[in-house]
């Protein structure tokens, strides 16, 4: 069981999507406070309710459960309207008009729930939008009932999603994509910017890095890795690209470019191959990454050119003209923009090095 949550200011246009008998072979389960003759007057009897409270903008609440296809036969019409009374309670949609269409043109059960955001007595309804809530109550309808869980990303049908779902679902495949090929930060950075990925880290205040933000070039959307997947945040691809790199025979500590700040970076690539970079300082962590990653060459041995690369180092950091990248602040390109939802809200995990052994 899935639950998908929207506002919106107008009810006449979902009425008429809910309620599309002839494309959606539309069925209504259950109503309440709404007459039902028509369309028209499905749409005045809501209406009529929101003049109440004129000031709530968004008065118009719609939520759409789904259900797995192998629950087909297990549901009956009454149970999945129960189902989604029982949904709605637990979301404190309550004392309110709404009607529950369910749609047959799809191989799986599903309904739209039409809702006044003003309630009964003229009160706004509030936290009907809290998608952590939903999640929690969908998972636990879904035990209650002996439904199906979901299969997860892999099973969406992608050529019937539209706008920022279908954005949100082509990045989501195009990172787990490039991460099988890639051990390090920097290059999964390049294989994105190859798709027209943006990779950016959100930093704490101290330097350190608190998530990963990645940027739809094209169309310039921006998500927090853990608003695409959970597997997509930053702690959570640090570990794979970790267990990635330990069943390669990669010499040495994997490199990173995301230290707490550029002189600890230099530390290391000091103690990496042996170069005298310490006096150096204010290069942006990414150039420097740049220049040793582009500079390594094998030898007879299969061993690095430590010095070729160290020089390479000391003429990026010591060109002037070599400008600070975006990865510092998390930003999206120019004329870009960032949902305020879509930003890393956990203040509690920042990144602490590790030390790895072989």
């Amino acid at each position: 069981m899935i639950a998908q949550i929207h506002q919106g200011k107008g009810f006449g246009g979902l009425v008429s999507y809910a309620n599309d008998i002839l494309k959606k072979n539309t069925q209504i389960l259950a109503s309440e406070g709404v007459s039902l003759t028509s369309n028209a007057t499905i749409t005045a009897s809501f209406k009529a309710q929101a003049k109440a409270r004129p000031n709530v903008k968004n008065c118009v609440g719609h939520i759409s459960l789904s259900f797995s296809p192998e629950d087909y036969e297990k549901l009956s019409d009454v149970e999945i309207a129960g189902i989604a009374r029982g949904y709605m309670r637990r979301m404190g949609i309550v004392n309110t008009q709404f009607v529950i269409f369910q749609h047959k043109d799809q191989p799986h059960p599903h309904v739209h729930v039409v809702y006044n955001r003003v309630d009964n007595n003229g009160n706004a309804i509030k936290g009907d939008s809290n998608f952590k809530k939903s999640a929690s109550i969908t998972k636990v309808l879904t035990r209650k009932y002996g439904l199906t869980f979901g299969k997860g990303k892999d099973k969406v049908r992608r050529e019937r999603l539209k706008g920022k779902d279908a954005i949100k679902y082509r990045m989501y495949d195009t990172i787990k994509a490039a991460l099988k090929d890639c051990i390090t930060w920097q290059q999964l950075r390049h294989a994105l910017a190859a798709k027209g990925i943006s990779l950016d880290f959100v930093r704490n205040s101290d330097g350190s890095v608190r998530g990963v933000t990645f940027t739809d070039n094209e169309r310039h959307v921006t998500f927090a890795g853990g608003k695409l997947d959970r597997s997509l945040t930053f702690g959570n691809i640090d570990k794979h690209m970790v267990n990635m790199y330990q069943i390669t025979d990669a010499p040495n500590d994997r490199p990173e470019f995301y230290p707490h700040n550029d002189a600890e970076y230099i530390a290391h690539l000091t103690r990496q191959y042996g170069q005298d970079l310490q006096g150096i300082h204010g290069t942006p962590a990414d150039s420097i990454e740049d220049a040793f990653s582009h500079t390594s060459t094998s030898g007879q041995n299969g061993g690095s050119s430590s010095g070729a690369i160290g020089v390479a180092v000391a003429e990026v950091l010591l060109q002037p003209h070599v400008a600070p990248t975006a990865g510092g602040g998390g930003g999206s390109p120019s004329g870009g923009w960032r949902d305020d939802d879509d930003e890393e809200k956990s203040k509690n995990n920042s990144y602490i090095p590790r030390k790895r052994k072989r």
